[in-house]
């Protein structure tokens, strides 16, 4: 009997000395409360059950108190969760498939008056095209036509918003170009029709279009508003024109010219 005893007792000081180690290991740590270090101290202390096994038992059912636990399932990543952030990033910025990227920030970089920004050679806002212009936000399409003039507003530029049907994204955009051989063409054809006369020419200007002669730099959307409807028509400002005296407005109703302005046209792309 008495070597049994023996037996029983080393191995319940050998189960309270384990018990112990883990515990000071968790509290040094910083692995459990204090209210946990208690009640694992208290069971190891009234341990009774053969072998330790209430020690052992005990610790096991608080392990999750453990810090290392708590902190893997709160900082658990989702994979779906990234692939779906990721995916909302790529979304937020588009390509304009003429090259220049859009979106929130890259307008912040390069912002040009409120509410517009500038990508490549282009001067970006609010809306989707002409036909979203109105008498009640004329005046911010004007600031934004000043913008693009501010960029270019000599006798070699011109100014163009394309309508809808006709041009490659829906975001309001004003390109501002050099122009080349047609567009020089086409305003030499223009300063001769309306030159020196005032109200609106029409007749033989391209996509059934009509222009009219403005002296200095006008507001642009609000003169073009007066040219009997918009929505559908492509706007092109002249500025430095007719001997630098103003600006020649002009309406191409239901296409795009942009291209045989600034002398990149190529009917494979159209």
């Amino acid at each position: 009997m008495f070597p049994s005893l023996k037996i029983w007792a080393a191995i319940a000081v050998i189960a309270m000395i384990v018990g112990f180690l883990v515990l000071g290991a968790s509290v040094l740590a910083g692995a459990t409360s204090p209210d946990k270090a208690a009640q694992l101290s208290e069971a190891v202390a009234l341990d009774a059950c053969p072998e330790g096994t209430c020690a052992l038992h005990a610790l096991q059912q608080n392990s999750t108190a453990l810090p290392g636990n708590s902190t893997k399932e709160k900082n658990k990543v989702n994979p779906a969760s990234i692939t779906t952030k990721e995916e909302e990033h790529e979304d937020g910025d588009s390509i304009d498939p003429e090259g220049d990227l859009l979106g929130a920030e890259n307008f912040a970089a390069v912002k040009v008056a409120a509410g517009w920004s500038q990508g490549g050679d282009k001067v970006w806002g609010s809306g989707r095209g002409i036909e979203d212009v109105n008498g009640g936000n004329v005046g911010y399409y004007n600031n934004g036509m000043d913008a693009a003039h501010a960029r270019c507003g000599g006798s070699h530029c011109a100014l163009i918003v394309n309508p809808p049907g006709h041009r490659t994204i829906n975001q309001f955009h004003i390109h501002f170009v050099s122009y080349a051989g047609y567009g020089s063409s086409l305003k030499h054809k223009l300063e001769k029709r309306v030159c020196g006369k005032s109200g609106w020419c029409s007749g033989g200007l391209p996509c059934h279009g009509k222009a009219i002669f403005v002296s200095g730099w006008p507001n642009v959307f609000s003169v073009a508003m007066g040219g009997g409807g918009m929505r559908h028509a492509s706007v092109i400002a002249w500025p430095s024109a007719c001997g630098h005296k103003g600006t020649i407005i002009e309406l191409a109703y239901g296409c795009s010219i942009e291209h045989q302005i600034r002398g990149d046209y190529n009917p494979a792309y159209r």
